[in-house]
């Protein structure tokens, strides 16, 4: 049984560096198949659906689960001090996650609903996390909600431009700065 779940494995790890290399629609059956080394049959025998299946399962699997950067805020004092820290703990994601990220981007208006509604679902758990650590310094549990969606926002909207396309290389304004920027005004505005 230990074969069977590590040729599964090896194939949503396969799939999910073809998709990233080539794209969804870029990559073969056969290509992941001869990625892992086995047979087509072989694919189709863990993986009903084939391709599609394994869309869901990298989707499943290998989105980066980002709470752990909420949770390593914990000890911020005030809501400055804690967007400071997820800031800076968000920018230094490793590159490969921030490469996952902005293939989902790319792949997502050609995913079904269902592929859909589990990113959908990915993403929710961590803006709550982020609205609940939120909540220690606002009043208001709607406010918390609001200001979480806009840490998100602010925050990938940086990563996309900044590492996704390398603006960093080019700009002279240092991430450091643009997360005290956004710390300081969201917490003005609290």
């Amino acid at each position: 049984m230990a074969e069977r779940t590590n040729r599964r494995d090896n194939l949503i790890d396969s799939a999910g560096r073809l998709f990233l290399q080539h794209g969804y629609d870029g990559t073969s059956v056969r290509q992941i198949a001869e990625e892992v080394g086995v047979t087509e049959a072989a694919l189709y025998y863990h993986f009903k659906d084939g391709k599609r299946g394994l869309l869901e399962a990298v989707i499943g699997n290998q989105i980066p689960n980002l709470i752990h950067i909420v949770d390593e805020c914990e000890g911020a004092e005030t809501l400055q001090e804690f967007i400071i820290q997820f800031g800076q703990r968000l920018s230094d994601l490793n590159p490969a996650r921030m490469e996952k990220l902005r293939w989902m981007v790319t792949e997502f208006p050609r995913m079904t609903n269902h592929e859909r509604e589990m990113f959908h679902l990915k993403h929710m758990a961590f803006q709550q996390r982020i609205a609940t650590a939120v909540e220690r310094f606002v009043a208001d549990a709607a406010r918390a909600h609001t200001i979480a969606a806009t840490l998100t926002c602010l925050m990938f909207g940086y990563g996309f431009l900044f590492v996704s396309l390398d603006l960093q290389s080019v700009s002279d304004v240092k991430r450091d700065d643009i997360v005290q920027l956004f710390a300081q005004g969201i917490a003005a505005i609290t």
